[in-house]
């Protein structure tokens, strides 16, 4: 029996959903409307389904959960979703530093080198990308900042919500080294790419 990363399903509104994502695969997930994702992106981050709801997340049922159990399930999930968008008075390296400076893990040194290895991949000059706040960058540079807290937080489960929305055909070409990069840090991780068209 296949093991799953997830598995979600919503009886509310008017279209059900049922959405199940095998550990280590790539999965694309067309969901009804912007309100029906929103909902799947902030239950998986958060571990916690909302009522109508039900959530599972590798093998546990959040239902079941205490505090603490919820927050290990939380810190094996990541996304680069505008549900859990950039800070605007912090600068991207604030931004990208600040979840390992509040857990203690990894090493702010680690995160510097991450984030110096895949701006570099990306065409930016690190040091001026780092520097500059959420307003002064481009919708692309914006996600690629979340990008890179995301590889940081090395989650086992990577959700990218909607990356192409805003960006233009040229930007939306490069996507694929999103996926690549994050394969070459977490070999056997999960992806799931959520959106509400058909492709």
């Amino acid at each position: 029996m296949t093991e799953l990363a997830l598995r979600y399903a919503r009886f509310t509104g008017r279209h059900p959903i049922v959405l199940t994502v095998p550990r280590g695969s790539v999965t694309r997930a067309h969901l009804p409307n912007s309100q029906a994702k929103a909902h799947l992106v902030t239950a998986v981050l958060k571990a916690r389904a909302a009522a109508g709801e039900e959530l599972e997340l590798f093998g546990t049922a959040t239902a079941e959960l205490n505090a603490r159990g919820r927050e290990r399930l939380r810190r094996r999930v990541g996304a680069v979703s505008p549900v859990v968008g950039l800070i605007n008075n912090l600068n991207a390296w604030e931004n990208i530093s600040l979840p390992a400076a509040y857990h203690g893990s990894p090493p702010l040194e680690r995160v510097a080198e991450i984030a110096q290895e895949v701006l570099q991949r990306f065409g930016a000059e690190p040091q001026a990308f780092l520097a500059r706040l959420p307003d002064d960058l481009d919708r692309l540079e914006r996600k690629i900042a979340a990008f890179v807290r995301l590889l940081v937080a090395a989650p086992e489960l990577a959700v990218f919500d909607a990356l192409d929305e805003g960006l233009s055909r040229q930007e939306s070409a490069g996507l694929s080294r999103f996926e690549t990069e994050y394969r070459s840090r977490q070999p056997a991780g999960t992806l799931l790419y959520v959106d509400t068209k058909e492709t």
